[in-house]
């Protein structure tokens, strides 16, 4: 069943894959396929919770060449932080390249109900959508409805909560709906092994550490960014992807 989100945009219409938000619209695909980057360097952050300063800070350290250089993303663009309303312009480039999170999939639950209470609470750090106008919020939902789920850059997979056990993508592929849970509101014990052949590292985030954590393949870059801004420790981790 599609369901138009609001009045004003008509246009913009969703359909459900269990608790998965797509539209035929965006053309999205559940996975993202990207060749090695033979031009300039590739890089993944973590959870980025509206935390913009943070990033333009890193790209300035790293020297970071937008017509040469790619940030790819665990997603989670926004909530929390101070500048969640920052997400659509990083959207809008040709070098950054998000997966869809938990927070990604809370807004456009909300978009689509509109109720605070039922699907898009507080507690998450929500609140500052409710400023903005009716044109940025349809033009978001456009954006982040258009995100995938999983994006392969060489051996490198980019996940927002955990890749399931599965042996294959297509398996994904086929049945997203099995494993969208785990994708991306899993918290717990990663797998003992990346089961996919040609895939070496599984970079993720959701859970927050206190550091950088690799086990078994499966690495954790959620380092909270947030957390500075409420006078705790955390950061906002940026790594280059493995070669």
């Amino acid at each position: 069943m599609c369901l138009s989100c609001h009045s004003y945009h008509p246009d913009l219409h969703y359909h459900r894959i269990g608790m998965y938000i797509s539209t035929d619209m965006a053309g999205r695909k559940i996975i993202a396929r990207y060749e090695k980057n033979t031009k300039g360097r590739d890089f993944v952050c973590g959870d980025i919770h509206g935390c913009y300063t943070d990033l333009e800070q890193a790209l300035k350290r790293l020297r970071f060449d937008t017509a040469r250089d790619r940030m790819f993303c665990v997603g989670d663009l926004f909530d929390r932080g101070p500048e969640s309303h920052g997400a659509l312009a990083y959207l809008d480039t040709d070098w950054f390249f998000p997966v869809q999170g938990n927070h990604e999939d809370m807004f456009l639950k909300w978009y689509i109900v509109h109720d605070l209470e039922r699907s898009y609470s507080y507690r998450n750090g929500s609140g500052w959508q409710l400023k903005e106008d009716k044109e940025y919020l349809a033009q978001l939902a456009r954006a982040v409805v258009a995100l995938p789920l999983i994006i392969v850059v060489g051996e490198n997979l980019i996940v927002h909560a955990c890749l399931p056990d599965v042996s294959s993508l297509e398996e994904i592929e086929q049945d997203p709906d099995k494993y969208i849970q785990t994708i991306l509101w899993y918290r717990g014990r990663y797998p003992d092994k990346i089961g996919i052949p040609g895939i070496r590292r599984v970079y993720c985030g959701h859970s927050i550490t206190s550091k950088v954590r690799d086990r078994n393949g499966f690495i954790n870059i959620d380092t909270g960014a947030f957390l500075h801004y409420m006078d705790e420790e955390g950061e906002l981790t940026v790594v280059e992807l493995g070669d």
